[in-house]
């Protein structure tokens, strides 16, 4: 894997992370909370 690739990876990671935080906060219930959980933990595995 070559240095740019890793650092676009990274970034991808990064900006994923902050939206799925930005989703949590603005999530008013925890059945939403909830979904979002599930979501983020399939695009992490």
């Amino acid at each position: 894997m070559s240095m740019i690739e890793r650092i676009r990876n990274h970034r991808d990671a990064n900006r994923r992370a902050r939206a799925i935080e930005h989703a949590l906060r603005s999530a008013n219930s925890p059945a939403v909370r909830e979904e979002l959980l599930v979501i983020a933990q399939r695009h992490m595995s």
